[in-house]
């Protein structure tokens, strides 16, 4: 398990069985829960929990989601096509804020990773991006661009990225930096 701050932890991504980064973000009543992996060391740790749990899924990816099945939970908190593949959970449609001590805002963002994603902003500090800015050939290059629009106007000071061993949290304006010339160059080309 890894530290952000005194408030958000996690229990880094694993690439056999491929399973993501899972986030821990204490508040007074509840322990808020960003994805759930798909590795028993992710099921071990979210059991351990004492305090109930809320989860949220970044989006419907079974290295995200996989273990949704084998916990326990209040509350669960998804997107449109989330709920459509695993067919439970409460949808988020538009920004949601939790007060529990600390400040949760959940909501869509556009991705062309994969559609229906959601991320978590914590105190207006972190933003939980999970690999919603991951790319393929042949990207929906209108989703990226609604992507970083959405980006630009988050009140959060760093971003936090899933599947990197090496860094994972960015300031904000460096991830949207790197966003636009390493993966989007094509677009700022064109405008």
């Amino acid at each position: 398990m890894k530290k952000i701050n005194e408030i958000i932890k996690y229990l880094p991504a694993l690439p056999e069985p491929l399973s993501a980064d899972v986030y821990f973000a204490e508040g007074e009543n509840f322990c808020y829960i960003v994805d759930v992996g798909n590795n028993e060391q992710a099921v071990q740790e979210i059991s351990s929990v004492t305090k109930k749990k809320i989860v949220i899924l970044s989006h419907y990816h079974k290295d995200h989601t996989g273990n949704v099945d084998k916990l326990e939970y209040k509350e669960l908190y998804v997107g449109d096509l989330t709920y459509e593949t695993i067919q439970k959970g409460i949808i988020v449609t538009e920004k949601m804020v939790i007060q529990d001590g600390i400040e949760l805002v959940i909501q869509p963002c556009p991705s062309p990773h994969v559609k229906g994603s959601l991320i978590v902003t914590i105190n207006k500090e972190y933003t939980l991006l999970a690999d919603l800015y991951f790319t393929k050939a042949g990207y929906d290059k209108e989703l990226a661009r609604q992507m970083l629009q959405t980006l630009e106007k988050l009140d959060t000071k760093y971003f936090v990225v899933s599947h990197q061993s090496e860094k994972n949290v960015f300031e904000k304006q460096e991830l949207l930096e790197r966003l636009v010339n390493d993966f989007f160059a094509e677009l700022s080309e064109s405008e």
